[in-house]
């Protein structure tokens, strides 16, 4: 990659900070300022370090990402997905730099009933999906440079959401309820950094739907979980997302997205089970 500037907040986070490392590699400068030093909440502090680094692009990794978190606490969820973009966005304004956002499925209401694409008109479900929603507005109509990317289930190293801990919980519980009635296609996060840095080098503007190939249910990646781990212990019980009373928030039932944008414009995801399985191998 050339040299250009490139900000990342929420780089401690298991996207950001894979992110901050791959471009780093490639020879690119990298600033991942601390929570501390760019709580996005804080807008003097947003743009004081946006102003203060002048970068080429920024990488808007920072929210709230706690679906059920984001329905009990929802003055949180509106301040950092959504107020907290507007503030990152008027820094990107300031200083004339592309933004470059992470959103969400969760911004469809999963009945259309087949892949969604990045026409689709949006209707959230949750304060999540409507926070992540409004952050895609404040890019939208405010900035010109931008490339928002709707992702699904990431899972990866650093994480600490159920896709990525799931192989963890699987090896030590003797029963586990999954639910069937959930579906969305899971996202490596090497697949989806690999995809960012190559959508970057393209200059590529817009929405992008990215992630891995195929779909299942909570249900059947644990059941492919089980199969590559080799673990004979435990039961998977496969359950409706109703038999979760524990669950704040809605979820669509079927948000799987469809990538052939992302193919269009040249880089081909790998199917979620061969991802899956790499990552499962580098945690034996």
């Amino acid at each position: 990659m050339d040299k250009r500037k490139i900000l990342i907040t929420g780089g401690k986070g298991m996207v950001g900070s894979l992110l901050c490392n791959v471009l780093k590699d490639s020879g690119v400068d990298v600033y991942a300022p601390t929570r501390e030093e760019i709580d996005i909440t804080d807008r003097e502090k947003v743009i004081k370090n946006i102003r203060r680094y002048k970068p080429d692009i920024l990488i808007h990794c920072a929210a709230f990402t706690d679906v059920d978190g984001c329905e009990i606490d929802k003055k949180k969820a509106y301040l950092t997905n959504a107020i907290g973009t507007q503030y990152v966005v008027e820094g990107c304004e300031d200083v004339n730099c592309k933004m470059v956002y992470l959103s969400t499925d969760f911004v469809f209401d999963g009945k259309k009933g087949s892949p969604y694409s990045e026409m689709d008109s949006p209707n959230p479900l949750s304060t999540y999906g409507e926070t992540k929603l409004l952050g895609e507005y404040y890019i939208s109509h405010f900035l010109k440079k931008f490339l928002i990317l709707r992702v699904s289930r990431i899972f990866g190293k650093k994480g600490r959401n159920f896709a990525s801990t799931l192989p963890f919980i699987i090896k030590k519980e003797k029963k586990l309820f999954l639910t069937d009635d959930i579906i969305n296609s899971p996202t490596y996060v090497v697949d989806l950094v690999s995809a960012i840095k190559f959508l970057i080098e393209k200059d590529f503007y817009g929405i992008v739907n990215v992630c891995n190939k195929g779909e299942c249910s909570w249900y059947e990646y644990g059941l492919k979980v089980k199969e590559i781990l080799k673990v004979e212990d435990v039961e998977l019980i496969p359950v409706k997302f109703e038999d979760f009373t524990d669950k704040k928030a809605k979820r669509p039932p079927y948000s799987t997205l469809d990538t052939s944008l992302l193919e269009v414009i040249g880089f081909s995801m790998p199917h979620w089970e061969t991802s899956l399985s790499y990552y499962l191998n580098l945690l034996r």
